[in-house]
């Protein structure tokens, strides 16, 4: 019965009243399925595209980072080199104290220099090529200090600065006096500490040519307070 049912339907096809698909169904099976595996396919192709512009992000976040620590290592080189610009202002600023403390009672003066001179010193950089300056200056200050802790008069009122008394040092301040009838020996005892801190800085610098002449400027600045502790 089946072989007659095949026979009628494949002569129905070749007279073209049956659509080959509905007489040989399996027939279209293969290629439905062939034509579904071929869209997928082009998927997966296209996948790799997308994540190869990630690892493009990576080399500039590093370059930035690079750069901001060459930055800062160019910065901690300039501080520790000798530097014609700090020597100067050195020397500017034990002129400025100078220029100041003149102004003042003898009584005054050692306070003034002591401020004066403990304040340049903790404006130096904290590096190999000053430090030596820094702890000379900071010593030779603490031995002011000493001479006018030894001979002050707590009966004389401190004296302010008035307002614009050296432009290089701004910071709210007060002196304090010594006794007048000590005045005399201790100007003399502050020469003799000023005198020391000038030679050691000379002494300093003999065995570093680079730090000769830097330090030979500031040993002049220092030695140049000494008009001030002259008694009038």
């Amino acid at each position: 019965m089946r072989g007659r049912v095949n026979t009628t339907f494949a002569v129905m096809v070749s007279l073209g009243l049956v659509m080959p698909d509905l007489a040989f169904p399996q027939a279209a099976g293969p290629g439905v399925g062939q034509g579904n595996q071929a869209a997928p396919a082009a998927a997966p192709q296209a996948a790799p595209a997308a994540p190869s512009a990630a690892p493009s992000a990576a080399p500039s976040d590093s370059g930035t980072q690079t750069s901001e620590t060459s930055g800062g290592g160019s910065t901690a080189i300039i501080e520790t080199e000798l530097n014609w610009l700090i020597t100067n202002r050195i020397s500017k600023d034990f002129n400025a104290a100078v220029n100041e403390c003149r102004r003042y009672d003898d009584v005054y003066r050692i306070d003034c220099l002591r401020q004066n001179m403990q304040h340049v010193a903790d404006s130096l950089p904290d590096s190999s090529d000053y430090l030596k300056a820094k702890r000379i200056l900071a010593n030779a200050a603490g031995k002011l200090g000493g001479i006018v802790d030894k001979y002050s008069d707590p009966r004389v009122p401190r004296l302010t600065p008035p307002a614009g008394a050296n432009p290089r040092f701004r910071l709210n301040r007060s002196y304090r006096a010594v006794r007048r009838d000590k005045v005399r020996q201790a100007l003399a005892e502050a020469t003799k500490v000023v005198q020391e801190a000038a030679t050691q800085l000379l002494r300093s610098s003999e065995n570093s040519t680079a730090r000769l002449a830097h330090y030979q400027s500031i040993s002049i600045a220092v030695g140049s307070t000494k008009v001030l502790l002259r008694s009038l």
